[in-house]
């Protein structure tokens, strides 16, 4: 009896400091996640270090990825924030919002009056429904900028956390993962590990979808701001890729930034128009298409499911669901797998085959070029094909001579 109240006394104790574990780790999810995709960023780069210490090939893989990558959002950030104070858009953005909402209004008033129905009551009801929310859509974004720009250091200080984080994540991945498949049971040691390389595949294959979508979105940006003739392509393009990259901002930002920009300088038509085309174009179908895909071909996982993901975890958890949707359903298919149908799933890392094909084409390229310098010239090498040819051919008539004596020694044995 002392013993049975003993074990379900050590659950329930067990089970709240789980719960409250949760709780508290609920408020730094965005940090995990986002240490999570900076440690599968930073390992690849580790396991091309060969340091005995683990500490020190850590921190040097760490100061390879994260010097590029923070020197150019660092780069970008002042590049916007000289933009906006050469021109005093943040002035005018808050001086000239009534502008724009009146503007708007007067087309929807234009629009309604070609259709006739200007003057009925449903057209009157829905004007001033249309203004209260335009108001209020004025109203939000003063706040989310202001809001924003204070917040900034917040932000700045959460990733920091997660860059700390990754460095533990990568250096002791190893210890964990040994550590955790040591307190399993003996008879369930082999469907843990698969479960646990079935899981790295899923993290693997959506940070990498992820990583792949960035680096698309930013060629199609570079392509639509071309034609559009909106500033410097390549520039636009690299800082979409980088936005793309970080599930809190996205390159949403970029489409509402390129709107307010040309709302304030009277073109409202123009400003709809190349919101709308760089949202469906950079944002909206590559989200919907590209990035599933990947991340569903790498992990194992139907592009369906990660979609799902991806939409419930935005609709559900905010930005940060964007990266937690998806890892949550991936996971949860995987473990189906694995644990109960036996299904193997192992990482496949497509990072280290693209690296290793561009080696053996440019390792090709480089023996073809030799091979080019050093082979005859063409007269010389058509004059050898030509002896080459020859001697095959006298070769070939002395066979035949040589078969057909033999066969007339043959003949004539028979006959004697």
């Amino acid at each position: 009896m002392d013993s049975r109240f003993f074990t379900g006394a050590s659950i329930v104790v067990f089970s709240s400091l789980l719960l409250l574990g949760l709780y508290i780790t609920y408020y730094f999810l965005d940090v995990l996640l986002i240490a999570i995709v900076l440690s599968y960023l930073i390992r690849p780069a580790k396991d091309k270090i060969h340091i005995k210490n683990e500490s020190i090939s850590t921190l040097i893989a760490a100061i390879v990825v994260f010097i590029p990558l923070f020197s150019f959002l660092a780069l970008t950030f002042f590049t916007v924030v000289d933009t906006f104070s050469a021109q005093q858009a943040l002035r005018e953005l808050f001086d000239r919002l009534q502008t724009i909402e009146d503007i708007l209004l007067s087309m929807i008033q234009t629009v309604l009056q070609k259709l006739g129905i200007s003057e009925t009551q449903i057209a009157e009801e829905s004007l001033s429904l249309m203004t209260e929310r335009l108001h209020e859509f004025t109203q939000t974004m003063t706040k989310t900028v202001v809001a924003g720009a204070f917040r900034l250091p917040y932000w700045l200080i959460r990733l920091f956390l997660a860059g700390f984080l990754s460095f533990y994540f990568v250096r002791d991945g190893k210890e964990i993962k040994s550590a955790l498949i040591r307190i399993v049971p003996e008879e369930s040691k082999v469907r843990f590990t698969r479960v646990i390389n079935a899981c790295d595949a899923v993290i693997y294959g959506i940070v990498i979808g992820y990583l792949f979508k960035a680096v698309i979105s930013g060629f199609i940006a570079v392509l639509v701001f071309y034609v559009l003739g909106i500033g410097n392509p390549i520039l636009m393009g690299a800082v979409i890729a980088v936005f793309d990259f970080i599930p809190i901002i996205g390159p949403w930002t970029v489409c509402v930034a390129l709107f307010l920009w040309y709302a304030l300088q009277g073109e409202i038509t123009y400003a709809i128009e190349v919101a709308v085309i760089c949202y469906c174009t950079i944002s909206l179908i590559p989200e919907l298409y590209i990035r599933p895909k990947i991340s569903g071909m790498l992990s194992h996982v139907h592009p369906a499911v990660m979609l799902v993901g991806i939409l419930g975890g935005i609709m559900s958890m905010g930005p940060i669901g964007i990266l937690a949707g998806p890892l949550i359903l991936g996971t949860i298919v995987v473990i189906i797998k694995t644990y109960f149908f036996d299904m193997e799933i192992e990482k496949d890392d497509i990072v280290d085959r693209l690296i290793q094909s561009i080696k053996r084409r440019i390792h090709a390229l480089r023996h073809g070029s030799e091979n080019t310098r050093t082979s005859p010239e063409p007269d010389t090498e058509m004059a050898v094909n030509t002896e080459k040819k020859s001697e095959m051919r006298e070769s070939i008539k002395t066979t035949d001579k040589g078969t057909s004596l033999d066969s007339s020694s043959e003949g004539s044995e028979d006959s004697r």
